[in-house]
């Protein structure tokens, strides 16, 4: 990423920076990614932007649909765990579910991330050369990131780190839970 900062300018790539194999919200582009109030050909704007927007709402639904489906499964109310007011995608309720039925986990995780992958394919033909051409190859390197991060080393060593993470990512949503 850091190759591109000679290519790309500095509002773009803040952008880029900011994206995220798993978001939370549908970053509001127009607040925090101008340079300046004045517009100039320099600044995001929305347009350039729009296939991102489409993929965070995409990646929220999937989320919260899995999200969902694990609640049941566990008998807990879901809404702890799920992004408020998040639009709704059929592709991507359609993926989780699929994934969702797959038992063993590390499959289930190679066809949510081939969902992923096949919905930024989707955007590729008409963005061979813009700004978002490089979001979707941001994306889609952030997924291979991951995959290339789980081959290297012990595997025990992985799923101990693995393990800590979650461990960790509990304590703060109970944390969180306890705040409210």
């Amino acid at each position: 990423l850091d190759h591109c900062s000679a290519f790309v300018d500095p509002v773009r790539m803040k952008f880029l920076k900011a994206l995220t194999a798993a978001p939370r919200e549908v970053p509001d582009f127009e607040k925090n990614f101008k340079q300046a109030a004045i517009p100039s050909k320099r600044d995001i704007r929305t347009d350039d932007t729009r296939v991102m927007q489409l993929y965070v709402r995409w990646e929220i639904c999937l989320r919260n649909t899995l999200a969902r489906l694990r609640a049941v499964k566990l008998g807990q109310d879901p809404e702890g765990f799920t992004v408020k007011n998040a639009a709704y995608d059929s592709s991507a309720d359609y993926a989780a579910r699929n994934a969702f039925n797959i038992s063993d986990p590390l499959e289930r995780e190679k066809e949510l991330d081939r969902a992923r992958w096949a919905f930024l394919d989707g955007f590729e033909w008409n963005h061979s050369s813009n700004f978002e051409a490089l979001c979707i190859y941001r994306c889609k390197l952030m997924i291979l990131e991951k995959w290339a991060e789980r081959q290297t080393g012990n595997g025990a060593e992985n799923l101990d780190q693995a393990a800590a993470k979650a461990e960790q990512s509990i304590k703060q949503s109970q944390n969180n839970n306890e705040i409210k």
